[in-house]
Parts: structure tokens; sequence; C-alpha cells
């Protein structure tokens, strides 16, 4: 049995929601860089990277989320912010199960920036890209650690 209050999930379980989280939120990036944005949704966009890039290590997740999140509401389509949401909740109880390093921030960092600029300048092959290598990272780190 694992200690109290440590997330134990067979292999099946995280496969699924790392699969789910690839597909919501490449697609996400994708839409969302195919969007003609608002000035507004635009400046939402860049101030939610300020701040995660600037979160310290105890607030960084809650900030990583919101920036995930803020993604998926620029694409407009609501019931996808639910869908990422759920999902994200799901990630985070597996992510709290790794420690957060102050390298794997900065590299989390750069890849949001990367993202970001992509749907800012309207290159929706190129926010999925970066995304697709964001996540595939944090997948990485995951399976090595929960394993």
């Amino acid at each position: 049995p694992a200690p109290a209050g440590e997330i134990v999930l067979d292999a099946a379980e995280s496969d699924d929601v790392l699969g789910l989280r690839e597909i919501l939120e490449v697609g996400a990036a994708r839409a969302a860089a195919a969007r003609e944005l608002s000035a507004l949704k635009r400046e939402l966009l860049w101030t939610r990277l300020k701040e995660t890039a600037a979160a310290s290590v105890d607030g960084y997740r809650r900030f990583d989320s919101r920036l995930h999140l803020t993604i998926g509401e620029v694409v407009g389509t609501p019931s996808l912010v639910s869908l990422i949401a759920d999902n994200r909740t799901r990630v985070n109880q597996l992510l709290d199960g790794i420690p957060l390093l102050a390298r794997n921030i900065e590299h989390s960092n750069q890849q949001h920036e990367d993202i970001v600029v992509a749907i800012l300048t309207g290159n929706s092959e190129r926010a999925a890209a970066s995304m697709t290598e964001h996540l595939a990272g944090s997948a990485a780190l995951l399976r090595g650690f929960l394993s």
C-alpha cells in the first residue's frame, strides 16, 4: 500500500489522463493560433505568461494551470475550457507527486513562451508543435517519477 496522501495511479489511468491532455491542449493551442484574437484576449494570454514566469515555486502550479486554461479560454468554446479544467485537476494530482525543480520550471517557462508567441503570431502548426513538445516533457517526467 502507498503511504497516506500519496496518489497511486496505474499505467492505464495515467495514460488516459495524459493522452486526453494531449488531445485537448494541443488542439486548443492550434485553435487559439487560428483565431483572430481580440486585443483583450491577446493581453490576457500575455499577462498569464508573465505571471507564470514570475511565479514562486510554491505558486507555480496554480499559475501554470491558469495559463493552460487561458489558452483554452481564448479559443472561445466554453465546453473546451471545462474539459481542460477537469483534465488539469487530474494532471495536477499526478504533478503533486513529483518535485518542482528550478531547471524544469525554467525549461517549462521557455516552452510556454514559445507556445504563446506562436498563438499570438497566428502560427497554428508551431503552436501545436510547441504544446506537443511541452506536454511530452511533462509526461516523461511524470512517468519517470511515478513508475
